[in-house]
């Protein structure tokens, strides 16, 4: 392995950089990374091996070991800080295939690193030629399972593309609120981008942590662990229908990243509150898909940093086609676009099929749009014990909003009042007039995917509806009318609970246009969107 490093580009790169190094001359980003991975092979075999010996002479070798890149400087990206000295990783480097054992790095990078109480250690990089750095793509590069020690850990990241038993907020637990990291580079190895794409893993390892450090965890719901979620949520939608087989790697690439980066930087309030308060995010765009718009750019300002910067290899065209793609799909999640990306998808199917090789080149980023703005609100089709936590937690963040308007004596948005809001007419609003067409138009395109979550759409409709059945009850019988009217009739009163208790389980059992035309309690709500397109507060 270390005599294919040597025999690279990447090593003869380094080489000719460590003249110009010790003459405190400036290096390019390419020339920096090849001195990292080649300070990293000395590093690695204690400075001591024959082929380095044709390689470096002993000054050089003592250069190398005593030499450390700049730290990088602090920035004003939304949630980002100064890079820590000794950066805490999740995931452990990956073996070489046929590594033994005692060719396993030691100290730390063995194992997750991850403890109950959220601790970790710093872990090594990767070995040239395992997932990146080899010079010939998919050959060399191992994907084999993940050396982990963490039992909790290893479980989740093994149910990583399966819809029902993945439990984000387990993952959050067990790698110390830092979910974001683990979902998106296992779902990258898994699905073989950082070998076919040659991408640098210490650097992705450094971008994700970069971003998951940027996402605000104050926030209820704008937080990594909603970003996890929805990168997870993209990974299942790949594995389980052929569709994914029709996408480029790039365009795989593209998603991926566009799903962890969607809300980085999130302030926990709406683009009405941001316009309304005239902050600076809006003036900056003009009032346009503001937090969308920051979430890209803070993303890739990111990404810009040197260490950061996986993308930096790529042939200028596909960088520049990636980051096209990624703007688009992190722009369309604006709620506000929520029909017109529906409608547009819809149409496209219509005209060309649901496979995507016979989709014109500028429309294939319609369905990529798609994909990631529905596992963006995929909350309620998930599994009953997920998704009302999912919905709790959004309305939690919608209050907190409505005090803050309250506070700068603005009138306080009907979803965020937090005195007047139901928190169970808002998520049957939701899932009738934004999930469920949204994964309608998905139907045909990605079939298996769409009968799996349905299910779990059905039940979260019933589960709201009996939640709303229960609220009103409880607003009647809290009111002086209510009350008297309960002396009154007694048991009387009993019966006629039970028989409103009888007509909710009905009209849950039943389509859900039927509902609607019963007279459900989201009408009003629901003719407002009809009118007025989706609530943007979502």
């Amino acid at each position: 392995m270390l005599g294919r490093f040597l025999g690279s580009e990447l090593a003869a790169v380094a080489l000719r950089a460590l003249g110009r190094l010790r003459k405190k001359e400036d290096l390019d980003s390419d020339e920096e990374y090849a001195v990292e991975r080649l300070c990293s092979w000395l590093l690695r075999v204690g400075g001591a091996d024959p082929l380095l010996d044709e390689v470096l002479d002993e000054t050089q070798r003592e250069f190398l070991l005593s030499y450390r890149l700049p730290e990088a400087e602090a920035d004003s990206t939304p949630g980002g800080r100064q890079r820590l000295r000794n950066r805490q990783y999740i995931l452990p480097e990956r073996l070489p295939r046929n590594a033994s054992s005692a060719a396993a790095p030691t100290g730390n990078g063995g194992g997750s690193g991850v403890n109950s109480a959220g601790g970790s250690g710093s872990l090594p990089s990767l070995p040239e030629g395992s997932a990146c750095g080899c010079e010939t793509p998919g050959r060399g590069c191992s994907e084999d399972a993940e050396a982990i020690n963490d039992p909790a850990l290893q479980e989740q990241l093994q149910r990583l593309e399966d819809w029902e038993s993945f439990d984000v907020f387990r993952l959050a637990e067990v790698t110390g609120r830092r979910p974001l990291q683990a979902v998106t580079l296992g779902l990258l190895r898994r699905r073989g981008l950082l070998a076919r794409l040659c991408l640098p893993e210490e650097r992705v390892r450094s971008f994700l942590s970069d971003v998951e450090e940027a996402y605000h965890p104050h926030n209820p719901y704008h937080n990594s662990s909603h970003a996890a979620d929805v990168t997870q949520a993209l990974g299942a939608m790949l594995a389980a229908d052929d569709f994914a087989s029709q996408l480029s790697d790039l365009e795989q690439l593209a998603v991926i990243v566009s799903a962890a980066i969607h809300d980085v930087g999130h302030p926990g309030v709406n683009n009405d509150f941001l316009i309304r308060t005239q902050s600076e995010a809006a003036v900056a765009y003009n009032d346009q898909s503001i937090n969308e718009n920051m979430h890209a750019a803070a993303g890739f300002k990111l990404l810009a940093k040197k260490e950061n910067n996986f993308l930096s290899r790529l042939p200028a065209e596909d960088f520049r086609a990636v980051r096209r793609l990624i703007i688009r799909i992190i722009l369309s999640t604006d709620m506000a676009k929520h029909h017109d990306s529906v409608e547009d998808f819809t149409a496209s199917l219509r005209l060309w099929g649901p496979d995507l090789r016979a989709w014109a080149p500028d429309k294939r980023v319609v369905a990529l749009q798609l994909l990631v703005h529905a596992a963006d609100i995929s909350n309620p089709a998930r599994p009953l014990r997920f998704s009302s936590q999912w919905g709790r937690k959004v309305h939690e963040e919608f209050f907190a909003q409505g005090d803050k308007e309250s506070a700068l004596g603005l009138p306080v948005s009907a979803i965020c009042d937090r005195g007047r809001a139901s928190v169970p007419q808002s998520q049957l609003t939701f899932i009738e007039y934004v999930v469920r067409p949204c994964f309608s138009a998905l139907a045909e395109f990605a079939p298996n995917f769409v009968a799996r979550v349905q299910p779990h759409i059905d039940e979260a409709q019933r589960f709201w509806r009996r939640q709303q059945l229960q609220e009103e009850q409880a607003a009647a019988g809290a009111s002086p009318a209510g009350r008297a009217a309960d002396a009154a009739v007694g048991r009387g009163g009993e019966a006629a609970a039970a028989g409103g208790e009888a007509a909710a389980a009905a009209a849950a059992a039943a389509p859900p246009a039927a509902g609607a035309a019963a007279g459900d309690a989201v009408t009003p709500v629901a003719q407002r969107l009809q009118q007025k397109g989706p609530l943007t507060n979502w």
